[in-house]
């Protein structure tokens, strides 16, 4: 084998691995980065068509702009709404996400792993949280220049005021943003086949992913954009202290991991009772102004007490059973601390009982010898 090995790096320079047929799983999973950014440059060049460029439009300009004054009296400016055609859109960023996942995870965190050396369960759960830190970091700054840009910190009545009318128009600064949230999410599921994920990963991961990609999804075809925009940006904050201390677990830099997740822990428990606080004031004080006992879809309106109290009902349960997660790890981490320190302290007592033991076996042999002397 050694020959072999020498006979190799003497032919090549160095040895490598023979390359996967060309359109087999390895071959994907090894260059879906490259054909992803194959596909959205085809898309791209569609401009340079006449006939072409009316495709390419639909699948990388957003949908459903028109001049409009939002609220009546403001200057006419151009805005957007949602429709059909965002599927297409949809389809556009899940791709451009897919490319980007893969040049984030060859430049970055690849780098990263080889100079931590991890073992591949700790480097399966270093990647999720690095992609999630990218993912959260842009989310939170993205979300909080939208709440400033648009008053809703200074005018929290912004956030029902003026429903449906003044929320089904979207600047493109706030419909871009739900089409990336919409677009990452959508791309977790083709990830976990080209991130070779374990199946039983996928199971939490996917938890997760579904979990986001409804309630955005629903927030954004129901107009309830602003409310979600709010409960985002709180969310997204909360998620990068927590994946970036579970970065720095999982690498092993422990210095100041404790602090982060004391951090994290009350972030947590803070982030669930603000957003069931927000939820409730929105959806059941505010958008009840103006409820509507049916709804009426060419208009966005969806402001109705079925849906309303459903949406909060969906919410609320969310939040309980993260709390309810939340609340069972940590008892779980007591009952085991309990249970360590129990057994250490029984090793502890069963240790001190033999030594005892021993000390009077040694001064039993120690006066037998002193007698044996005497005599």
């Amino acid at each position: 084998m050694g020959v072999d090995v020498r006979r190799a790096a003497g032919a090549g320079g160095r040895n490598k691995k023979a390359a996967p047929p060309v359109m087999s799983h390895e071959f994907v999973i090894q260059n879906h980065g490259d054909i992803m950014s194959c596909l959205l440059m085809i898309i791209v060049i569609g401009f340079m068509f006449n006939y072409t460029s009316p495709v390419a439009n639909v699948f990388v300009l957003p949908q459903y702009n028109e001049t409009a004054s939002v609220p009546a009296e403001a200057e006419p400016l151009t805005y957007y709404r949602n429709g059909v055609l965002d599927l297409c859109v949809f389809f556009f960023y899940t791709v451009a996400w897919i490319t980007m996942h893969a040049v984030i995870q060859e430049y970055i965190l690849d780098k990263l792993q080889r100079k931590l050396h991890l073992s591949k369960t700790r480097m399966s759960k270093f990647t999720e949280s690095g992609h999630l830190l990218f993912f959260s970091l842009y989310s939170a700054i993205h979300a909080g220049y939208l709440i400033h840009d648009m008053g809703l910190a200074l005018n929290p009545s912004k956030l029902w005021v003026g429903y449906p009318l003044e929320h089904r128009y979207m600047a493109l600064n706030l419909k871009l943003f739900f089409v990336f949230q919409i677009s990452h999410w959508l791309h977790q599921f083709p990830e976990f086949y080209f991130q070779k994920v374990k199946r039983d990963e996928i199971s939490q991961r996917s938890t997760y992913t579904i979990a986001y990609l409804f309630f955005i999804t629903a927030a954004y075809f129901t107009n309830f954009n602003r409310l979600a925009l709010v409960l985002l940006f709180v969310d997204y904050v909360t998620q990068s202290v927590f994946h970036f201390t579970r970065m720095l677990h999982f690498s092993g830099k422990n210095k100041h991991t404790a602090t982060g997740f004391m951090l994290w822990n009350v972030l947590f428990v803070f982030t669930r009772a603000a957003s069931a606080a927000i939820a409730f004031v929105v959806l059941w004080y505010g958008l009840k102004i103006n409820e509507t006992p049916v709804v009426d879809i060419k208009e966005g309106n969806y402001n109705t007490a079925f849906i309303r109290l459903n949406s909060l009902l969906c919410i609320f349960v969310l939040q309980a059973l993260m709390m309810w997660n939340f609340g069972s790890f940590h008892i779980g981490r007591i009952r085991d601390r309990v249970s360590k320190a129990k057994h250490d302290k029984e090793q502890a007592k069963a240790a001190r009982e033999a030594q005892k033991l021993a000390q009077k076996k040694n001064k039993k042999v120690s006066e037998t010898n002193n007698k044996a002397k005497v005599q």
